[in-house]
């Protein structure tokens, strides 16, 4: 297991991805297409530091999405991705401590599943959202930097 990254809200998403890009260095490694949707649609863009490795998730969610809500200073923390190696052996072990997957609006059931994810909302003791996911296509690698 490992903290994969961190999600940020935005308000405009090709102003915040050149802000990152251009003045941070970090480069877009998934969603760069997603820049360019209609702004009428949630939508990411995964940065990276080619340095560290660390990851930036910048989210944009339009008015009427469920997800847009009005800003207050300090407010923009969206989520934070950890990847986990077995998704329903912690679902179990935060069952027993009383913390339950968060019901999403984009999605039925706790956990989603997708071709190649299992993805699950929790909420930390000060109720920041995690985002737990496990690879469902196992190749045996550790931490890579170039995917999440």
């Amino acid at each position: 297991m490992y903290l994969s990254y961190f999600g940020v809200r935005v308000r405009d998403l090709p102003r915040s991805v050149r802000f990152y890009r251009d003045l941070f260095g970090l480069e877009v490694i998934g969603g760069g297409d997603a820049e360019f949707a209609p702004p009428t649609e949630p939508r990411s863009v995964l940065l990276r530091d080619p340095v560290s490795g660390q990851r930036l998730e910048l989210n944009f969610y339009p008015p009427g999405d469920p997800h847009a809500v009005d800003y207050e200073p300090g407010e923009e923390l969206d989520h934070v991705g950890i990847r986990v190696d077995d998704l329903d052996a912690l679902l179990r072990r935060l069952a027993e401590l009383g913390i339950r997957p968060e019901p999403m609006k984009h999605f039925e059931g706790p956990v989603l599943e997708t071709e190649s994810l299992r993805i699950a909302y929790v909420l930390d003791p000060d109720g920041i959202q995690l985002e737990l996911f496990e690879e469902l296509r196992k190749d045996g690698r550790g931490f890579d930097p170039d995917r999440y």
